[in-house]
């Protein structure tokens, strides 16, 4: 029997207590926000996009690398960082806590910088800045879909739909949009490529974890084959060893062969000489 987990979802999230965010999340909300406000405050905003925002062409001549990793703290306004925190608070909290800190950590950043990486690829002569969290955060959506399909949540904290189809309904939004978008500060091929990434990541996980257990299930096979044909040399043995010691109870010493002598000494060290005393 299945048993299958729903939840209000977003709108159960919006009444938790920001403190009890998992160190991950919490640490990643924390570095956005505290970039953005920085960000707007110093007033040169197109200074630190032109920095540390993902530009294929810097990238590419420049060797501005680090680029494919600042972009994910940036964001061009208000409206673009909060939906970009809304959904790294409701995806980010389960997920960190199913997979813990270290390995949330790392698919997070796995899926941004190889979103980004792909944007580079895919707009070789572009000299302008993409910025935000978002190619991190499609990556994080769909390993919420995969995680948790039939969940219920509500989206925008009003319609209820399951996490599958949102998933599906988002990824479909992101890849037309990619069409027919222009030159844009946030780059919808990224959302794309976040979402590509994740789905990578967790199907070589899933078909890495079903090898290692067909490997573990081979090992265990191996050693229970070597330990039965142990067992029936063992027991081979003792049957020669128990012909022997019957002729020598009723013939005496001097009538074994060299042969038999010499296999009562090998029997007796491969039987004996391995196990310790009791």
């Amino acid at each position: 029997m299945r048993y299958q987990y729903s939840s209000h979802g977003f709108k159960q999230d919006f009444s938790g207590n920001p403190l009890s965010l998992p160190n991950g999340v919490k640490l990643l909300l924390i570095i956005n926000i505290a970039v953005f406000i920085l960000a707007e405050l110093s007033g040169n905003k197109n200074i630190l996009f032109s920095l540390f925002g993902l530009i294929p062409l810097a990238v590419l001549q420049e060797y501005k690398i680090w680029q494919m990793f600042t972009y994910l703290f940036l964001h061009s306004g208000f409206f673009h960082i909060f939906l970009n925190m809304l959904f790294l608070w409701i995806l980010g909290k389960d997920l960190e806590i199913d997979w813990g800190k270290n390995k949330f950590l790392i698919f997070y950043f796995v899926c941004g910088i190889g979103a980004g990486f792909i944007t580079v690829l895919i707009n070789l002569n572009s000299f302008m800045p993409t910025v935000g969290a978002s190619g991190a955060i499609y990556g994080l959506l769909v390993a919420y879909g995969i995680t948790y399909p039939n969940r219920m949540v509500y989206l925008y904290g009003l319609f209820p739909i399951r996490v599958k189809y949102m998933v599906i309904g988002m990824g479909i939004i992101a890849f037309v949009a990619s069409l027919y978008s222009g030159q844009s500060t946030t780059s919808h091929i990224t959302h794309v490529n976040g979402m590509i990434i994740g789905l990578i990541y967790i199907l070589f996980k899933f078909k890495f974890k079903s090898f290692h257990l067909w490997y573990i299930k081979m090992r265990l096979n191996s050693i229970r084959k070597r330990e039965i044909a142990n067992e029936d040399e063992e027991t081979n043995l003792k049957i020669q060893v128990d012909k022997i010691l019957d002729k020598l109870n009723d013939q005496g010493w001097e009538n074994l062969t060299s042969k038999e002598e010499e296999f009562l000494t090998f029997a007796s060290k491969r039987l004996f000489d391995d196990r310790p005393p009791n």
